[in-house]
């Protein structure tokens, strides 16, 4: 039986935004400085009854430095990290650490350059505590009904689910937490189709089940199976390098969501030239740059006026939702302009920056997401369908179907406009030449169409965060189809996946998506549509997945947004 162990404001002032544009990771040395033409680590890892062990991150983190280099051993246990990978000539800390083994640690591991160190490992096993439970497997574990588990996972959008069932409630205590997290706008509301708990209907039957499971008298203890690490060969062949960004946190099951101490890393931006990679922050106005030759993070402020961007409890101007954890608003979406500058939503606000000049320009209209057209038109949605020309700053409007309020966008290659309907489970289409809108249902009711992008040939990937799937929306033919990521899961069921984005590789027929519940990324396979699974070598919170074009392998980056947050790119071969 295992056992739960039981807002600071952002500175204001032009002082403060200087100091804080200073802020940096320096190194000394660079990824690139070295001719990669030797494996610089390899071995091999068995159990302690000295049978090999598949699947496991072996982490490889350069001292004196933000980066960390995990690679994954083979069926033989085998493992080496590949001569073009992040790995240097250097002083490394060398580690796993998994739910079922004790962790293991080699400090002071030198490697030379043109040198292959060897190094193996034997694990030990060990029993498994709730602190490392994923979402997903608390979930699992819990009596009840399917749907009942279902909603439960959705706490884990704001905080851990360690964190909701440390204390026990009374049902009244529970009814009022629930109407909190929900916020008094959604919990007064039953959208036409979705899952999301945060909703009327679902209210007091959440709270009846939370009051179930941990009520007055009730245990913290949860005995829970972890889920198995993919065995596949396909699962192992990959390198992750890790980031560490500037007020990254630590990990603490106990943060909710917001904490301003820290990072909170909502969607990333590559540029075609390779040598920086962008992000935007949730909770501060800062935009992030990570420079991928040297390591160096920057994070550079900018201010917003009005009734725009993050909405802030010392801030009564600032827009809010009265829902606990402060999820609207911040900066979320980032893309490049035509021109070469940089666009980023926030609340009530579109922001460009130029990369030359380093200075912003912002508009007091736009939204957190939004796409842009061939002529460098940022469209989004809210109430209505707005166009924004973010030279001269002019918009111009059209009325939106009821609900329409899509959580994605995109613009295809005719200049069609497609929208997400999060809450109506339906992917919308409105096209300029006609100023018409269609609207057109998902097979599965209440799937939770959230982001995704289009393809080459004008078909929208998205992902399904409610039903734990794919989907393609076909903009010419207007067919719809649905994809599982995991064989003979059904929506709303066991394990309860959650992909959040979506990010269409052109180059290799790929698409990339995510699992907030499980800290797992899935790779589909357009041609064969199939699926393969991949466990990250920590456990990441993804909100946003980005294919990297310009790479010479399939790669994408993604921000892990909860502490200890980071920007990390995966590489497959």
């Amino acid at each position: 039986m295992m056992k739960v162990n039981s807002k600071i404001s952002v500175p204001r002032g032009l002082a403060a935004l200087a100091a804080t544009l200073a802020l940096a990771v320096a190194f000394s040395w660079s990824v690139w400085s070295y001719a990669a033409d030797t494996v610089l680590l390899a071995g091999r890892v068995t159990s302690s009854a000295g049978s090999p062990v598949s699947g496991i991150p072996i982490r490889a983190h350069r001292e004196k430095s933000n980066v960390t280099v995990s690679v994954y051993t083979n069926a033989k246990g085998e493992y080496s990290f590949p001569e073009w990978s992040a790995l240097v000539p250097g002083a490394y800390t060398v580690a796993i650490q998994l739910p079922d083994f004790m962790p293991l640690t080699r400090d002071g591991v030198t490697l030379s350059a043109g040198k292959t160190t060897h190094l193996d490992l034997t694990l030990q096993p060990r029993q498994p505590t709730i602190n490392d439970a994923t979402a997903s497997e608390i979930a699992m574990a819990m009596p009840g009904t399917e749907e009942q588990k279902f909603l439960l996972t959705q706490c884990s959008q704001c905080h851990s689910l360690q964190f909701a069932l440390h204390t026990a409630g009374t049902r009244e205590g529970w009814l009022q937490v629930v109407r909190r997290m929900a916020g008094a706008g959604r919990a007064s509301e039953d959208p036409p189709s979705t899952r999301a708990f945060d909703q009327k209907k679902y209210i007091e039957p959440m709270a009846d089940y939370l009051a179930s499971i941990r009520g007055p008298g009730s245990s913290a203890d949860i005995p829970f199976t972890p889920r198995p690490r993919p065995s596949g060969e396909a699962s192992a062949r990959i390198v992750v390098t890790e980031y560490d960004v500037p007020r990254g946190g630590h990990h603490d099951l106990m943060i909710t969501r917001g904490d301003r101490r820290f990072s909170w890393p909502h969607d990333v931006l590559i540029d075609p030239d390779g040598e920086y990679v962008w992000y935007t922050d949730h909770f501060t106005n800062v935009l992030g740059r990570l420079n991928r030759k040297t390591g160096e993070i920057r994070e550079i402020p900018f201010i917003v006026t009005g009734r725009m961007g993050r909405d802030s409890a010392d801030d009564p101007t600032r827009p809010g939702d009265g829902r606990a954890g402060n999820p609207g608003g911040g900066s979320h979406k980032i893309a490049f302009l035509p021109d070469g500058n940089i666009v980023f939503g926030i609340s009530g606000g579109t922001v460009i920056f130029n990369p030359k000049t380093e200075e912003f320009k912002i508009w007091p209209s736009g939204s957190v997401m939004f796409g842009v057209d061939s002529a460098g038109n940022v469209w989004y949605v809210g109430r209505s369908l707005n166009r924004l020309n973010p030279r001269t700053g002019e918009v111009k409007s059209w009325p939106a179907p009821p609900n329409a309020g899509g959580y994605d966008v995109d613009v295809d290659s005719q200049g069609r406009f497609s929208y997400n309907g999060w809450r109506t489970a339906k992917i919308g289409i409105f096209d300029p030449r006609t100023e018409r809108f269609d609207e057109y249902p998902l097979p599965t009711q209440g799937s939770g169409p959230r982001r995704g992008e289009f393809d080459a040939k004008d078909r929208y990937w998205t992902a399904l965060y409610w039903a734990g799937r794919l989907a393609s929306f076909d903009a010419n033919t207007r067919q719809i189809r649905e994809f599982p990521l995991l064989p003979d899961v059904k929506p709303f069921g066991a394990p309860f996946l959650a992909p959040y984005s979506a990010s269409v590789d052109e180059k290799h027929q790929l698409v990339w998506t995510t699992d907030l519940n499980s800290s797992r990324i899935f790779r589909f396979d357009m041609k064969t549509e199939t699926a393969t699974e991949f466990v990250m070598p920590a456990p990441y919170e993804s909100r946003d997945i980005k294919v990297d074009r310009y790479a010479a392998r399939p790669t994408v980056w993604i921000p892990a947004y909860r502490p200890p947050s980071k920007i990390v790119k995966l590489e497959v071969w």
